[in-house]
Formats: C-alpha cells, sequence, structure tokens
C-alpha cells in the first residue's frame, strides 16, 4: 500500500509516500506523523518555502555558469510545457523522443562531438540539454534548428512511429514494488488520466506533433538557456547578456 500524508501549519507543503504492507499502515502512519510533529516548522532563517507564483510570471533568464578548468559544456534550452494531465503531455511526449533520437543525437552527438543530447518533457516544461560538450552556442544554434525541423515536419511517419515506440516503452517498463503508486504520487495522474495519456500517445498525428512543436518551440513561448562552461568562455556570454555565476556568485544584470 502507498499512503500520502501531510503535516501541518508552516509543514502542510510537505507530503509523504510510503510502501508498506496494508497490515502496517496504520503502525507506520501513526509513527511518521508523529515524527513529523516534531519537525520545527522553521529550522533556518533562509526562507525555503516554495515560490507559488504563476509559472507564467516568472521572467525568463539565459544564465552562464564558469567552472573553472573545465573542458567541456552543458548546455539546456528549457520552454513551458504543459502539466502531465493536458491534452498536450502525450503529443510533446512524443515530440521529445522524436527531437532526441532523429534530430539532436545526430547534429549535437555525432557531428558536434557531445558525450550525449536529447529532449524532455517533463514537470511541465519542454527541455533541451547536451553534456560534455565541446560547444556552446553552436549547440544552442542546433536547439534553434531543430524546433524549426519538428514545426516543418521534415521527419518521416517511420520515424514518429519509432518516438510512439519509445514513449510507450518508457510506459510499460516493469515496475518494482517499492516504486508502485509512486506515479499518481508524484505526477498527481489518477488511473484514467494515466490511460487517457496512454492513448494520446497511441493517436498522436504528425500533423498535432507540428502543431505543438510550432506552439511550445516559439519563441514567443516563456523559455530560457543555461550553460555551464570554462571561465575562458565568460566573456563570450558576458557579451551575449547573459547573467554569469562563478561559483554561486552571481554577477551581470538581471
Amino acid at each position: 500500500a502507498v499512503v500520502s500524508t501531510q503535516s501541518t501549519g508552516d509543514r502542510s507543503l510537505m507530503s509523504v509516500a510510503i510502501n508498506t504492507t496494508p497490515s502496517q499502515v496504520d503502525e507506520v502512519v501513526d509513527a511518521l506523523s508523529e515524527l513529523l510533529r516534531r519537525i520545527p516548522d522553521r529550522v533556518s532563517s533562509k526562507d525555503y518555502s516554495i515560490d507559488t507564483r504563476p509559472f507564467t510570471s516568472i521572467s525568463a533568464i539565459n544564465e552562464f555558469i564558469e567552472v573553472q578548468n573545465l573542458g567541456v559544456n552543458f548546455c539546456s534550452r528549457s520552454f513551458r510545457g504543459a502539466p502531465a494531465a493536458h491534452p498536450d503531455s502525450p503529443k510533446l511526449s512524443v515530440l521529445a523522443a522524436l527531437l532526441s533520437s532523429k534530430y539532436l543525437h545526430r547534429e549535437v552527438r555525432e557531428k558536434g562531438g557531445a558525450y550525449g543530447s536529447g529532449c524532455v518533457a517533463s514537470n511541465q516544461a519542454l527541455s533541451f540539454f547536451s553534456y560534455r560538450d565541446p560547444n556552446n552556442t553552436a549547440t544552442l544554434d542546433v536547439f534553434d534548428r531543430a524546433a524549426e525541423w519538428a514545426t516543418e515536419g521534415a521527419f518521416t511517419d517511420q520515424q514518429l512511429n519509432e518516438a510512439q515506440i519509445s514513449v510507450m516503452g518508457k510506459q510499460d517498463a516493469p515496475v518494482a514494488p517499492g516504486s508502485r503508486g509512486l506515479s499518481q504520487f508524484l505526477g498527481g495522474m489518477d488511473l484514467d488520466q494515466r490511460r487517457a495519456y496512454r492513448a494520446g500517445v497511441l493517436s498522436v498525428t504528425r500533423q498535432e506533433v507540428m502543431d505543438v512543436a510550432a506552439r511550445y518551440l516559439s519563441p514567443d513561448n516563456l523559455h530560457g538557456n543555461v550553460v555551464v562552461g570554462s571561465e575562458t568562455e565568460t566573456s563570450k556570454f558576458t557579451d551575449l547578456g547573459y547573467l554569469i555565476d562563478a561559483f554561486g556568485k552571481k554577477t551581470g544584470t538581471e
């Protein structure tokens, strides 16, 4: 059994998942409740509360994180996505799988020399990434072209079908006993919503993928870039107007 429990007061934002046998639920919940009651509402003078501002009001930023003597780059770009239960969610998952295997792998890893790259639709975001990448701005340019590639429908029906199979393979993967029920706890999707998501993945069309690419990967959609790289690249990103973060000490203009 997986049980979700919440504490009170300032700790009401805390949720806990328990995996146990049905016969031990009451005993475990009682013990956990006692533990939660003993946790102070505030353990520091710092404010660690969750930011509850509407997502659309948060300004996008471009940030370069400087690491001394780092010989490679880690690049990312995130766009505002859709909640897991939104009708666009399965379409975005297929789009992400399509971009990962059919475009970014070829352009960023095979041609660009990065150790890895991809695109993921998760946590209400659609994100591109590369890691251990010898390039930075060139990879960001590839992200631009990837959006154009998907929006223009420059992929085959077979590639689309392979992307659908990839997404379904993750959905149908065996679930360990200790992880059962966690998808609903973490993602908030009940059984009916998961069934709708599955049906959406299987039924998505070429035009639907092109449409969500045009909407979610548009420059007008809230997005930002973060690049981790060597201090030798700092001046370049300063000139590009990026916020510079050197070991947690931020400089530049927000």
